[in-house]
């Protein structure tokens, strides 16, 4: 293959790796230039030679730089569903017993509680947990 096949598998990789982010078809793209470089310099004259190489660098690319990449492009991702309740604070508008749900205010919304305690009514809580569709309370220290 010439070194302009190459840029052009470059180029696509690069382009998928644009759309995808997955940090998979960028260390192809690179390897692919790399290849590119190689057939130019005419050190990669022959299909095998260039496609173990493209494989090789392939290879050692998403070994080596992969895991370090990720760990750079971490995102703090922030819980947006009910799992951004858990350690928030409330109010209790009912009261709620070990054997019985009650009802807590946590940001203004209404959620039905569970607590292996009894809270009374405008008590503050914290949320401890997730059970199915209801929020697992205790009593909020001050």
């Amino acid at each position: 293959m010439s070194a302009i096949q190459w840029l052009i598998i470059a180029v696509v990789c690069g382009a998928i790796e644009i759309f995808t982010s997955g940090f998979w078809f960028l260390w192809l793209a690179l390897a692919a230039l790399l290849v590119a470089g190689g057939v130019k310099a005419a050190w990669l004259v022959s299909l095998p030679a260039q496609l173990l190489v493209f494989a090789f660098i392939t290879l050692l690319f998403i070994i080596f730089t992969r895991p370090l990449i990720l760990k750079l492009v971490k995102s703090n991702d922030v819980a947006s569903n009910v799992h951004a309740r858990v350690g928030q604070h409330g109010i209790t508008p009912s009261a709620i017993s070990p054997l019985h749900f009650g009802q807590v205010k946590v940001n203004g919304e209404i959620w039905t509680a569970v607590s292996q305690q009894n809270i009374e009514v405008d008590t503050r809580i914290v949320v401890k947990g997730i059970d199915g569709v209801k929020l697992v309370v205790e009593t909020a220290e001050s």
